[in-house]
């Protein structure tokens, strides 16, 4: 049930709306750097050391879907300029590798084994080229025109993509020490992206439909706003507003926060025993998930071409403490009280995002309140907004009633966003109510949690 009020801000695309709610995406680094035991290439390593003799794709896609990963990037080209499919533009590539016997495209062996995954399909392909003799600042007309040869060849080859569909493409804005300063031709590189394929999602520096959150730490700002001012942006962005958008945003641009499995994006054979742990890395959703971002989490392949027992571990540890978490809403049999302009207050623990009601402020503010068939013990709230409609929600908190008859406030949040995620101390409760504090015009509440973190 979509809701009456009046669109509020900058909106998602169909492609943001989904990538908020799928959540969970996966990035994997490979290539020279994981056979040179290094995390930044030169573009002088020999691509005959590149031979990864057990390489699975399928096996990579298989264990993300199981794990709750709906999206897959690969980077297919980093900084050194090695391409991991056959590319017409250079010779720095898989072809020139033993691997495959000079045939193999990884490219397309991840793109075959995310179409029989249903599993949503990205590129990395790097702006910065350490190998290309025409990454020079006397040759940016050539240069340019060298990476968007490359570009149109992946997104306009219907073998690449989860059946043929590219749902993200990721520009890193770094550059090396030293590294001339090229001029991008950005408008016309997003340009082509958009004419190949659609509604497709888009990282830089610049004004997009995804930006970096700032940090390597997958942790996001509080409060968090995923919309922003285009002009604030570039390589010179400060890092405090990539943390925390713009109220007063004009563009919808999703904070993506990136962090690795291991310290290196690269697989390092001495990172074995400081693979983060399921709690490290449910510790990492609350603070970027639950902060309203998404979660792009760098699993490395190693020198065969596997991922690592202790990486598939602590995977298949995190998706099962998702599921002891979130499993089961505690206020799925509550009774709902909401005075609401449009919507019934039960649409909120109807377990569907495509319910929501528009609550009535009373006092400048609106309440929630659940009453459960019998006690509950709890210590997280999730709150969700219908953001088709606009990011409004700038404060709310929680309280319970007690055994006098007094509300108790157990904690308080900013922004929701599409999801806000809150710990506490945990409560044993009948009644409990949620109050949204201040908000930038009547919010759309979909959906509101109640769960319990086992210590």
């Amino acid at each position: 049930m979509m809701t009456k009020i009046k669109p509020h801000g900058p909106l998602p695309s169909q492609a943001q709306l989904a990538y908020l709610e799928d959540e969970l995406a996966a990035f994997i680094h490979f290539g020279p750097n994981t056979f040179y035991d290094q995390e930044w290439g030169s573009g002088q390593e020999d691509p005959k050391r590149f031979n990864p003799t057990k390489l699975d794709a399928r096996e990579w896609v298989r264990v993300l879907k199981e794990t709750g990963f709906k999206k897959l990037i690969l980077v297919v080209k980093h900084h050194d300029g090695f391409v991991l499919y056959p590319s017409a533009y250079t010779d720095y590539s898989v072809k020139a590798s033993p691997w495959r016997d000079g045939k193999g495209d990884l490219l397309l062996e991840v793109s075959q084994a995310a179409t029989e995954f249903d599993m949503d399909l990205g590129v990395y392909l790097s702006p910065w080229d350490a190998h290309s003799p025409l990454y020079h600042v006397d040759r940016e007309a050539e240069y340019n025109g060298y990476y968007l040869a490359q570009l149109k060849e992946i997104l306009s080859n219907s073998a690449y993509g989860n059946a043929g569909k590219l749902t993200e493409v990721w520009m890193d804005g770094a550059r090396g020490e030293g590294a001339q300063k090229v001029n991008y031709e950005f408008v016309t590189w997003f340009e082509t992206i958009r004419d190949l394929q659609g509604d497709c999602l888009i990282f830089s520096t610049e004004g997009t439909s995804i930006r970096w959150i700032g940090n390597e730490r997958g942790y996001a700002g509080d409060p968090l706003w995923q919309k922003v001012k285009p002009d604030q942006l570039g390589t010179e962005a400060e890092l405090d507003y990539l943390q925390h958008g713009d109220p007063s945003g004009t563009l919808f641009s999703i904070g993506e926060a990136d962090v690795s499995l291991r310290p290196g994006w690269f697989y390092h054979p001495d990172q074995d025993n400081k693979v983060k742990t399921p709690k490290e890395l449910m510790d990492i959703y609350f603070t970027s998930v639950g902060k309203n971002g998404v979660l792009l989490l760098n699993v490395p392949p190693n020198k065969a071409g596997r991922f690592a027992e202790a990486d598939v571990k602590s995977l298949r540890g995190f998706a099962q403490l998702q599921q002891q978490i979130f499993g089961h809403n505690l206020l799925k049999h509550a009774a709902v009280t909401c005075k609401t302009i449009a919507g019934k207050g039960a649409a909120v623990v109807d377990n569907n995002y495509d319910t929501s009601c528009e609550p009535k402020a009373i006092q400048g503010k609106a309440t929630f309140i659940f009453t459960t068939p019998q006690p509950i013990s709890f210590n997280v709230l999730s709150v969700q907004e219908d953001i088709r409609k606009g990011q409004r929600v700038e404060k709310f908190s929680l309280s319970y009633l007690d055994v006098q008859g007094k509300w108790q406030k157990i904690a308080t949040g900013t922004t929701v966003g599409h999801k806000r995620l809150l710990s506490f101390s945990e409560v044993k409760a009948k009644k409990i109510k949620l109050t949204i504090d201040e908000s930038r015009g009547i919010p759309a509440i979909a959906e509101i949690g109640l769960y319990r973190q086992s210590p």
